[in-house]
């Protein structure tokens, strides 16, 4: 099954394009099928109501990121290096003049650098080049870590497209070195696809999550109501989900 193919069925089957969808399916059944057309106007539009609330984004976020922050300050216990996961990056940035990292692999990056300072254990980065084109994600991370964060990165894993291969060509580099545990680096919604797939790989994993989502102690009435940030974290959380029940099929 191609990437391309992939995305596009992403593209489908996540909000708000399955809503649309949906209604759009409702519309073409109107002189056909009452009911079914009141089915798929409703399931649509009411849907994407509930996907646009804070409440039910976070609720669903929430129970992925079941694995905790590491406790201040960080001990080591058997772990012999850090792997950071890619998260994307910006390709050509106009204002640098050449390939960035992501919002999400930034703000790995910058936990994975507070990380190995509080370590000094080596590092690796993790991202393949997806297009052909540009950079791969594990170079840009590299120049990030050492450029901005003064960070030498030792290892550069640079074939992998999803988290799967992320783990499985990792685990063949730190397998190498004689590494069999880790702390792993990845967004806290995340990491329970990434644990699976490394301990799947043979490598022993602590986890070491980033970016939690927090819900709100005493949220005003603007929580309550639909918007494009709850909207993006409840895909996200679905396509964790879907990720998961995928990975779990596949591999």
């Amino acid at each position: 099954m191609s990437f391309s193919f992939i995305a596009f069925l992403k593209a489908i089957i996540l909000p708000p394009t399955v809503n649309f969808i949906s209604i759009a399916l409702g519309f073409l059944l109107v002189k056909r099928t009452k009911f079914l057309s009141l089915f798929f106007l409703y399931l649509g539009a009411l849907s994407l109501v509930l996907f646009c609330l804070a409440p039910f984004s976070q609720f669903l976020l929430n129970n992925l990121e079941k694995y905790p922050a590491l406790k201040l300050p960080i001990i080591i216990n058997d772990e012999q290096a850090i792997v950071v996961l890619g998260g994307g990056r910006n390709p050509k940035a106009r204002e640098y003049g050449r390939d960035i990292d992501s919002v999400g692999t930034l703000q790995r990056n910058h936990y994975a650098a507070f990380l190995y300072k509080q370590t000094n254990l080596p590092m690796l980065v993790t991202g393949g080049n997806i297009d052909l084109i540009n950079d791969s994600e594990s170079s840009v991370m590299a120049d990030t870590l050492k450029n901005s964060f003064n960070v030498e990165v030792k290892w550069k894993e640079d074939k992998s497209r999803n988290t799967a291969e992320n783990a499985i060509y990792s685990a063949a580099i730190l397998k190498e070195e004689g590494i069999n545990k880790i702390y792993l680096v990845t967004h806290a919604f995340h990491m329970s696809r990434a644990v699976m797939m490394f301990k799947q790989a043979g490598i022993n994993v602590t986890p070491a999550p980033t970016v939690f989502s927090y819900a709100k102690t005493n949220p005003g009435w603007s929580y309550y109501i639909p918007s494009a940030s709850a909207l993006y974290g409840t895909r996200t959380a679905l396509h964790e989900y879907i990720g998961i029940l995928w990975y779990k099929l596949k591999y």
